[in-house]
């Protein structure tokens, strides 16, 4: 962080236990905005660095007990009531909230409302935790920043929109991903689609992988490349399905030089997702020059626009149609659609959307010395 001490403080509890877009995107925003932070609170510790990978992860589980409590029972509230905070608060996760008094003057991230709109692609409990939290941002009304226009629109059906600010602000291309060094990963054949993310059901890998088999890709050389770790609902009916199904590769995670020479060498990025809030893989994927096969509408249509292959996530014999188009496009037909995908994802420059995100922080700022300015002096005894 900066040395200079800014008039937020920002909630990132999020970075103890999550390395996926959001942590990215978030680590990115307060890199922008250092001049107007202070300090990042992991849990409730002021720190002006991550904790260690092992004391992350003791801050992490402290952080799940607390949240779960609290959205459990209203008799921990009664008995430990939410901490105060003088200065306004970025959250940069929605169930964070949880852990303060919620001002108007604060700013949360909404990422996505899936635990909302479809609880059931969770684990147990999560939906509970994400309903609590919003809740409490009904009745506080702080500024509010959405990944997407499709986000910010669930949350208004539910939630109303009497908010002083609801930014959309989406997340960049990582920079990291722009670098040149590349590390191959072993056990990859020539040709071979890719898809990146949490491997589960909100992915929807299973009926991927099921729709690659009906395509016999396989028997002509494919491989599907299938990058994420296995910890959301549903990851074991996907691994298990991998196991029986030729040509599907799971490697798990993988480092950047590593992701970074998969980008490049695909023949095609594959994400049928039932849910996302923004879909970076796709827009990083557009990026190395790969064509994206997606599901129709939502934040995913948002971020690619013309160019994609569009289908039904809930349709094996759609997906697999798209597929087989995938792998037999001309590289006329690529290049067209390559040109209209980057004038798309071509919008999401670090620049824009940084500058989005402070002039919101500004506006907090603001909002908060007209609330101070407005208060009686102490009175001296």
């Amino acid at each position: 962080m900066s040395a200079v001490t800014g008039p937020f403080d920002c909630e990132f509890s999020l970075a103890l236990n999550n390395r996926t877009g959001k942590y990215f995107f978030c680590k990115e925003m307060i890199q922008s905005s250092e001049d107007l932070i202070g300090a990042c609170l992991y849990w409730r510790l002021r720190l002006n660095r991550l904790p260690s990978r092992t004391f992350s992860r003791i801050l992490g589980r402290i952080a799940r007990w607390e949240v779960d409590f609290r959205s459990g029972t209203g008799l921990i509230n009664r008995l430990l009531s939410p901490s105060p905070h003088h200065r306004p608060l970025i959250f940069t996760d929605p169930r964070e909230v949880l852990f303060y008094r919620l001002k108007s003057c604060d700013i949360v991230v909404c990422h996505d409302m899936g635990p909302i709109t479809h609880p059931d692609l969770y684990n147990p409990g999560v939906s509970r935790i994400y309903r609590q939290a919003f809740e409490q941002i009904r009745d506080a009304r702080p500024f509010m920043i959405f990944v997407s226009a499709a986000s910010r629109q669930e949350f208004v059906a539910r939630y109303g929109d009497d908010y002083p600010a609801m930014q959309i602000v989406s997340p960049p291309l990582r920079m990291d991903m722009q670098q040149s060094d590349l590390r191959p990963v072993e056990g990859i054949p020539e040709k071979f689609f890719l898809t990146v993310g949490a491997v589960g059901e909100r992915k929807n890998q299973l009926r991927a992988i099921r729709a690659f088999d009906a395509t016999g890709l396989s028997k002509a050389g494919y491989a599907y490349v299938i990058c994420g770790g296995l910890h959301e609902a549903g990851a074991d009916l996907v691994a298990e399905q991998a196991r029986r199904t030729q040509g599907i590769i799971l490697p798990g995670y993988v480092n950047d030089a590593e992701l970074r020479w998969l980008y490049r060498n695909a023949t095609g990025f594959v994400l049928p997702s039932l849910l996302e809030g923004f879909g970076l893989p796709a827009a990083e994927a557009v990026h190395h020059g790969l064509i994206p096969l997606l599901s129709y509408g939502g934040a995913l249509q948002e971020v690619a626009g013309d160019g994609a292959i569009y289908v039904n996530p809930l349709d094996e014999g759609d997906i697999a149609a798209g597929m087989r188009l995938l792998a037999g496009l001309t590289p006329e037909e690529r290049k067209r659609r390559l040109d209209l995908l980057l004038v798309n994802v071509g919008r999401f420059s670090l620049e824009a959307e940084a500058g989005k995100w402070r002039e919101t922080l500004m506006l907090a700022a603001t909002a908060w010395s007209a609330d101070i300015a407005r208060r009686p002096p102490c009175r001296r005894i």
